[in-house]
């Protein structure tokens, strides 16, 4: 890899330190780069212009942690660029490389010493009466959950158009592999390799004994609706839209994926390994 473009999250790269330390040794290296200090998102609720990015780019640098990583995912998806993610926060699922590894990771970089994994992405549809009103993708998750005052909503799920179950709940996340570390294992969840393609679904809070989340195939369509007003969908953690009374959210496998550079061949396990000890 010879041209690289850095996406730096100031909040977790303080002073931008990492970010001046990246550019100055890919100068010093004769390489070329661009760089891009992401702020409050635009109104396309996007840090990062993908128009932006030069179309000879190789590779593109994130500085931060994996929430930074994923906002980049989505902003630059169709652009199908690998993305290593330099973790300037806590220890990340994502992020493959700590700050005090930079170095050695550019020169691997330079030197085509890495991976690259497919990780599939997962588009919504909020559609009513048969229109699509608006589509998002995310990397992560859709997350379909109540607004307003705190009640019980009943969400009912089909899956390829047949009915599977109605769920009383706080609300209903549909994630990919790579989201099974997020939103979905906190609302207990479980842990899916991240190369997998599938989805989980999992409710939040539900109030019955004998829910517990569903494992179904990326080839599935999964749709959602409640009838009710007030309901969001939020994509990667951000809320896009809201929910029609007499529609739903149409979720499908996307025609876009993120790309991981990986420098580690037992990266997920190992992180994994470093979770399980830390809560020891």
């Amino acid at each position: 890899m010879r041209c690289f473009y850095l996406i730096a999250n100031p909040t977790r790269d303080t002073g931008l330190t990492a970010a001046h330390r990246i550019e100055t040794y890919l100068k010093e290296r004769g390489l070329r780069y661009s760089i891009n200090v992401t702020a409050e998102c635009n109104e396309y609720d996007r840090y990062t212009d993908s128009s932006s990015v030069p179309g000879d780019t190789e590779c593109i640098l994130v500085l931060g942690g994996d929430g930074t990583l994923i906002q980049a995912a989505r902003d630059v998806a169709d652009l199908g660029i690998p993305i290593l993610g330099i973790n300037t926060g806590r220890l990340g699922y994502l992020t493959d490389v700590e700050k005090e590894e930079i170095i050695p990771a550019l020169d691997a970089l330079i030197e085509d010493k890495y991976i690259v994994d497919e990780r599939m992405m997962i588009t919504g549809d909020i559609v009513s009466g048969g229109e699509v009103l608006c589509t998002d993708s995310s990397l992560n998750d859709i997350v379909v959950h109540r607004q307003g005052n705190m009640r019980v909503v009943e969400y009912d799920v089909y899956v390829n158009k047949k009915f599977l179950k109605s769920y009383r709940a706080d609300g209903i996340i549909v994630c990919t592999p790579t989201g099974s570390t997020a939103y979905s294992l906190s609302a207990g969840g479980p842990i899916v390799e991240p190369g997998s393609k599938l989805f989980i679904i999992t409710p939040i809070c539900p109030h019955t004994l004998n829910s517990r989340s569903v494992v179904l195939s990326a080839d599935d369509e999964i749709y959602i609706s409640t009838g009710k007003k007030d309901i969001g969908v939020a994509f990667d953690g951000r809320e896009t839209a809201s929910l029609p009374e007499d529609g739903g959210v149409r979720i499908t496998r996307s025609g876009k994926i993120t790309k991981i550079v990986r420098l580690h061949d037992d990266s997920f396990l190992n992180v994994l390994h470093n979770k399980f000890k830390d809560e020891v």
